[in-house]
């Protein structure tokens, strides 16, 4: 397991980072990756970090601990597409995003913000690049769930239906909102809770990088709080570990790699039926406020992806490959 340590020993590791993703029990290629991009010192570790070969049925992992200046970027992507090699979707636009980012380098959160969104942009355009220019990745397209941290400030980027999740005080909140039609009609209250889970479309991706030319990406922030513990995880996850086993595995292993590979470990005990990534990020030291007592997270909706308007009709077009909608994962 590759571990990365800054050199600045007068702090104490505020920022611990596990990640590991499994090709899952039934599945013969592993169509996840993730990537942890230490902007301020221009590194990234994980199986995207490198235009390399396919990545191996294996469970590649990555630990690092970070210390200031933090300009920090953790993301999880989900490829899909089928027999067009999503593999290369994913790992593609988190090369993107990384080579985006830290080119800018933003050390103020407004740029920063500018600054996700320009780079989810691009990784969009360069996925639709690579799905014109070859057959073999011709409707391919990926998730994208992007956090990135400047100072206590933690930003959140999304597309699709991969997810973000904040532990704080034993209590899991989970804070991206599923681009997803099964998520639309239950806010739109066209469907009951109960049903979501027998409904026959429920796989349905409003959004993905790579489908259409125009993206709607949700942005929100949340103030980090000393103690906290960040959750990334693609649906290999999250489809089967309920919240109530997620809130238990990260309060009951501290250390990032432990938590990380025992969430792995629950969905490949619940049957592991896609491939599953994890990003488990603990976030420590002084340079933190303590935990405020009572009162819910605080999740600051910068920009809102409605999912009761189909991509579609928001004036998004499509790429002209003659796709029929959005994009179904199983």
């Amino acid at each position: 397991m590759p571990v990365y340590r800054s050199s600045a020993a007068e702090h104490a590791a505020p920022v611990a980072i596990a990640a590991r993703t499994d090709v899952g029990r039934h599945r013969e290629h592993n169509e996840d990756t993730f990537l942890i991009s230490d902007l301020a010192r221009r590194l990234a570790r994980g199986p995207a970090a490198a235009p390399a070969a396919p990545a191996p049925p294996a469970a590649p992992a990555a630990q690092v601990a970070v210390e200031p200046p933090l300009a920090l970027s953790l993301a999880v992507y989900d490829g899909s597409g089928g027999a067009s090699s999503p593999d290369a979707a994913s790992r593609l636009a988190a090369r993107t995003v990384h080579a985006v980012l830290a080119r800018s380098a933003p050390r103020a959160s407004d740029a920063l913000e500018r600054g996700l969104l320009a780079a989810l942009a691009e990784a969009g355009r360069a996925v639709l690049d690579n799905a014109r220019r070859s057959a073999q990745h011709r409707n391919s397209g990926t998730t994208a769930t992007v956090a990135a941290l400047c100072d206590e400030r933690l930003l959140l980027a999304q597309v699709g239906d991969s997810r973000a999740y904040l532990l704080r005080g034993g209590e899991l909140t989970q804070i991206t909102r599923d681009q997803t039609l099964v998520q639309s009609l239950l806010e739109s209250g066209k469907m009951r809770p109960e049903e979501a889970a027998t409904f026959e479309h429920r796989g349905v991706m409003l959004q993905a990088l790579g489908l259409r030319e125009h993206l709607s990406i949700a942005l929100s922030a949340v103030e980090l709080r000393r103690g906290d513990t960040l959750l990334l995880c693609t649906d290999g996850l999250s489809d089967l570990v309920d919240d109530r086993q997620i809130a238990a595995a990260l309060d009951a292993h501290p250390e990032p790699a432990a938590a990380g590979a025992a969430l792995i470990d629950a969905a490949l005990g619940a049957g592991g039926r896609d491939n599953v990534t994890v990003l488990v990020a603990r976030f420590d030291g002084a340079w933190l406020a303590p935990p405020a007592s009572g009162g819910a997270l605080a999740i600051d909706e910068i920009a809102r992806f409605d999912g009761r308007r189909t991509p579609g009709n928001a004036g998004s077009g499509d790429h002209g490959s003659g796709r029929p909608g959005p994009p179904s994962r199983g």
